[in-house]
């Protein structure tokens, strides 16, 4: 026991100061962790525009490009540790799978790619159809301007720098498609 009352005050006074302050920094640490979550949870994906180019059905050695425009967006109103890895789809034009043509994208260099309170960015993966068999089934789309197209939508996420997991989704878009 501390003999003199006036050291005694001082000590707990110094204690309970340090106690405020390290439960406030704990609090902020226990908000920015569940914000991460918080923010992974309320990421709503979009599609935002489709273009089809270089469409000539009398050349043969011409392919299509396609390209599909991505909105990734996030009401969390709370800060967080979690970026974008990558987007990759696989698509299917009216009823028939562009099974030869990869469309993915990594966003390792990427600037917007940390998610943030009223997240709202745009990305692009596009490809040339390299294979026949899908220019054929973009050509037939263009023929009969029916674009129906199903995207099964893979994106993956990393949170404190950990292993990337990745998210699902199905997309149908019947939307407006435009032709260059």
């Amino acid at each position: 026991m501390i003999s003199s009352e006036r050291s005694q005050n001082i000590i707990v006074s110094l204690v309970i100061i340090a106690a405020m302050v390290s439960s406030v920094f704990l609090v902020g640490n226990a908000q920015y962790y569940g914000g991460s979550y918080v923010l992974v949870e309320n990421v709503e994906v979009s599609i935002a525009d489709t273009v089809v180019s270089n469409i000539d059905p009398g050349n043969e050695s011409i392919y299509p490009r396609i390209s599909f425009t991505f909105n990734f967006r996030t009401d969390s109103p709370t800060q967080g540790n979690v970026r974008l890895y990558s987007i990759e789809a696989s698509v299917t034009l009216n009823h028939d799978s562009l099974s030869l043509t990869v469309f993915n994208r990594y966003l390792t260099n990427d600037p917007n790619q940390y998610l943030h309170p009223g997240y709202d960015t745009n990305f692009t993966v596009a490809r040339t159809i390299n294979s026949i068999a899908d220019r054929a089934t973009v050509l037939q789309a263009d023929n009969t301007s029916t674009w129906n197209w199903y995207i099964a939508l893979t994106y993956s996420i990393i949170t404190f720098n950990q292993r990337p997991f990745q998210r699902n989704l199905i997309l149908n878009w019947t939307g407006s498609t435009t032709v260059i």
